[in-house]
């Protein structure tokens, strides 16, 4: 069970972090156009909020400081509304756009969902849980890391079949196939060009590139076998 703390905040593994920063397509849940680089109570913790993965938004740090003494998105909206109406009511000089924050409840309910989605919890925890960070350079860098991963494939990973149960591994598909319980290690002879094209091949297909290959041989083998047989 997690632990589920109120009123304090305690150190998020790597793991969290990177599950919440790389949601809504990295950029801030309030502004919409800014990197996340921080990690926002939706609700503050120091009101009824949680310092927990289900109420954290990725938000940039400006975003962040300027929303954090209101009790939510929801409260800061409605604020931010007043202030455009009667901006005689408030000597703050730092204005966002209505256009931008009418749709800050929409994008924070949207991205409350995809954190929530527990094969994309899952994966993150599996591929990224034993990572440690000491202070938030080292966090970065593994944020470009697994920024860099999640280019690499056709879609995303977690939407992929299992390839089979096994406690404490991921095993889907696209990333983690080769714990298929067919999987075998072949060597195939080419060269840098044609492994590119290859790759480049697979991925427009949205497949693995071991049902790729494992298609091809089975072509080939079918292609010998009624060579034998016409010989026969």
């Amino acid at each position: 069970m997690e632990a589920i703390r109120r009123g304090d905040r305690g150190k998020q593994k790597a793991w969290v972090w990177l599950m919440v920063l790389t949601a809504q397509r990295g950029l801030c849940v309030y502004c919409g156009r800014s990197p996340s680089t921080t990690l926002d109570h939706e609700r503050p913790i120091a009101g009824a909020g949680h310092d927990i993965w289900w109420n954290f938004v990725p938000a940039c740090k400006p975003c962040n400081l300027r929303k954090s003494k209101h009790e939510s998105a929801a409260h800061w909206v409605a604020d931010m509304d007043i202030c455009h109406r009667y901006p005689e009511l408030t000597r703050s000089k730092w204005r966002m756009s209505p256009k931008v924050f009418a749709g800050i409840t929409r994008r924070v309910e949207r991205v409350q969902r995809e954190i929530a989605d527990a094969d994309r919890r899952e994966w993150f925890e599996l591929h990224y849980g034993e990572e440690k960070w000491g202070n938030k350079t080292e966090l970065f860098k593994i944020l470009d890391r697994c920024k860099a991963e999640l280019k690499g494939y056709p879609h995303y990973p977690w939407r992929t079949p299992k390839v089979r149960e096994l406690m404490g591994h991921c095993t889907r598909l696209i990333c983690c196939g080769y714990f298929h319980p067919q999987a075998r290690l072949l060597h195939a002879f080419l060269d840098r060009e044609e492994v590119r094209a290859f790759q480049r091949a697979v991925f427009n297909e949205r497949a693995h590139e071991g049902e790729v290959l494992g298609r091809l041989v089975r072509e080939y083998l079918a292609d010998r076998q009624r060579d034998l047989d016409d010989e026969a």
